[in-house]
């Protein structure tokens, strides 16, 4: 059995059989403050077995160096938010710098590939990091820069996962891709992203995230339009949507039609 609970933004805990991991845990969710320990303290109550990071700005990755702390876990992430971890105190051990096109054997049988990705949008040339840099930058947001990004296929418990965490995609590395879930990130999507996921993505259910006020705290959790837009666009987009802050089973899907 596959659960998921979902902290808005791509934050994630998937829950199964044999273990428990996280994608992009951020929940501070602050206008003024980047992190915010209460909240911390409130909602990353787990123990993951470890934790994928798609991108490395503050809004996927801040709240990992206190994460880090309490839990000890491993973090599997770019070159980009490995260097912004050293920088802060993150502890070697605790760090694994992905690669584009990576294949991973995960504790609890976790088989997991690091897809090439895209954030939305043009990103400067100035986008990484190659090297530790002055902790005191990262108590900024600009500082927290996107750097590589990944797509992460999972596959577990007879179910393949594929999380995307914004609304691009690059589509030399994921056109052809099979999933029973796509886990996608709409965040204020543009115009040719509707194409670009059925024509070259095919799924069977559809798990739209990071479209909700994420610097609204998640006491005041709030949807944005981005997902009744994309339904105006796409009517028959097998649409799976997750209650924040609760467990909830993904079914298994075997013998349903895929789209496309």
């Amino acid at each position: 059995m596959v659960k998921v609970k979902w902290y808005g933004i791509n934050a994630l805990a998937i829950r199964h059989d044999r273990g428990m991991f996280m994608i992009d845990p951020y929940v501070s969710r602050d206008r003024e403050n980047l992190v915010v320990p209460a909240e911390q303290e409130r909602y990353l109550t787990d123990r993951p077995d470890f934790v994928l990071m798609t991108h490395s700005h503050w809004d996927h990755l801040a709240d990992m160096p206190w994460f880090i702390g309490k839990t000890d876990t491993i973090l599997y992430a770019s070159k980009t938010a490995c260097c912004i971890m050293r920088s802060v105190g993150v502890p070697e051990k605790n760090l694994r710098e992905l690669s584009f096109g990576e294949e991973l054997q995960l504790p609890g049988g976790v088989k997991v590939t690091a897809l090439e990705s895209r954030h939305m949008g043009v990103m400067p040339e100035d986008n990484f990091y190659t090297g530790p840099q002055d902790p005191a930058l990262f108590r900024d947001r600009p500082a927290w820069r996107c750097g590589e990004v990944f797509a992460f296929r999972i596959e577990l418990e007879g179910l393949v996962l594929l999380d995307t965490g914004s609304a691009n995609l690059h589509k030399p590395s994921m056109a052809g891709q099979t999933c029973d879930y796509l886990i996608c990130g709409i965040s204020r999507w543009k115009e040719g992203f509707p194409e670009l996921i059925t024509e070259n993505l095919t799924f069977r259910r559809f798990i739209p995230v990071h479209h909700d006020e994420f610097t609204k705290p998640l006491s005041e959790f709030r949807l944005r339009d981005d997902l009744i837009r994309l339904k105006e666009v796409l009517p028959d987009l097998p649409v799976m949507e997750l209650p924040v802050l609760q467990w909830t089973e993904l079914p298994d899907l075997n013998g349903e039609e895929k789209n496309g």
